[in-house]
């Protein structure tokens, strides 16, 4: 096992089309960069030692060991058996040389400000447990913790969530990533049952630029909090080779009075108007979900307008006439691409494999 004080990463003459640099202390946009809680944005363990992990065993020791680092993940890498591993505060987990993590997932619980970026996640469908409720794996959950950034990640068909956050987590940001044929995308709240108080003050959560292909529901699916989801392209299909849902359901919910506020994003439906007319076209935006009672949700106008491409009609329920549900820009700083640009600019920039760290060569240590 090494421990690296700096690592030797790909050595590049130029940067190839579609990758894009990236450096190891980047900081986010949306409730992830904001300052609360004690926690000034997130930062994850810039500045801390940077190590490199090529077995599973390497990477659960790294990244259940308090303190900052960053722990960079080499190829891929195979759990055997599936399971779950922790990821204590103070982390950055990138991946290099078209990362994966093959049947792992990471538990964010009880911490705060820690990142993941560039890494491919699969291995989590169980054919035996189609709707995820014996094995219950995340490919990434976040509870009880804050300032958490997942970004440029690939999540592929699990079970049960790609990135879930509930037990009152709060400024997440999860940006630039590909959703692929999964069915339970990402749940904001745990359940109808917390305490409304709590869980209205926690639940602050922003997505963007995230592609969602032939996915089912909850992209997201939220209760109590306050979202932000913008720029995102939603390509709706039929998820195949698999048991359980396969048919697209709806994009965003909103339930139990959550404010959720949606902008220039692309919902492209599957199939044509036969579909439509048989009411299986795909629900852009919704505000109920199950049996949980109803939120609020408000649409972009204008330049921050969406697009709706053989969908029904997509929901609003407002707090109040003519505003949105919440203003992001009262939280931090972003900038809107047109929905009409973004199946284009999403497509090309998300997913994992898509950024180059530019790391300084080193001699490890023991």
């Amino acid at each position: 096992m090494r421990k690296l004080l700096a690592v030797g990463l790909l050595v590049l003459v130029s940067l190839a089309f579609g990758l894009i640099k990236a450096d190891l202390c980047d900081r986010p946009i949306g409730f992830a960069a904001v300052s609360a809680l004690g926690q000034d944005g997130t930062t994850g363990g810039c500045g801390g030692e940077i190590v490199l992990v090529k077995s599973a065993e390497e990477l659960e020791m790294w990244a259940n060991k308090e303190g900052k680092y960053i722990i960079v993940v080499d190829g891929i890498i195979v759990f055997e058996p599936k399971r779950e591993i922790n990821v204590t505060s103070d982390k950055t987990i990138v991946g290099i040389n078209n990362a994966k993590i093959i049947g792992g997932g990471f538990v964010i619980k009880n911490a705060k400000n820690v990142i993941v970026r560039n890494i491919h996640f699969e291995g989590f469908y169980m054919e035996d447990d189609p709707q995820g409720k014996m094995y219950d794996y995340d490919y990434i959950s976040i509870e009880s913790s804050h300032h958490v950034w997942i970004d440029h990640c690939t999540f592929v068909n699990g079970n049960d969530g790609a990135v879930d956050i509930t037990r009152y987590s709060s400024y997440v940001t999860v940006s630039w990533c590909v959703f692929v044929d999964h069915d339970k995308v990402s749940l904001v709240g745990s359940s109808d049952k917390e305490d409304p108080v709590k869980a209205k003050e926690a639940y602050k959560v922003t997505y963007h630029h995230n592609y969602f292909k032939n996915c089912i529901q909850r992209m997201p699916r939220v209760r109590f909090g306050m979202v932000h989801v913008f720029n995102n392209f939603y390509s709706a299909g039929f998820r195949c080779g698999v048991s359980g849902n396969v048919v697209p359901q709806y994009g965003v919910a909103s339930t139990c009075e959550a404010r959720v506020h949606v902008e220039a994003n692309n919902f492209m439906g599957f199939g044509a108007t036969l579909m439509e007319g048989a009411n299986i076209a795909f629900v852009p935006t919704t505000v109920k979900a199950g049996t949980s009672p109803e939120g609020y949700i408000s649409l972009g106008k204008d330049n921050a307008k969406n697009v709706f491409t053989y969908c029904h009609p997509a929901e609003e329920k407002l707090i109040e006439e003519g505003k949105p549900v919440f203003n992001p820009a009262d939280f931090y700083e972003y900038t809107l691409d047109l929905a009409e640009k973004v199946p284009t600019i999403v497509v090309e920039g998300a997913g994992a494999g898509k950024l180059i760290f530019d790391i300084p060569m080193s001699c490890p240590a023991s």
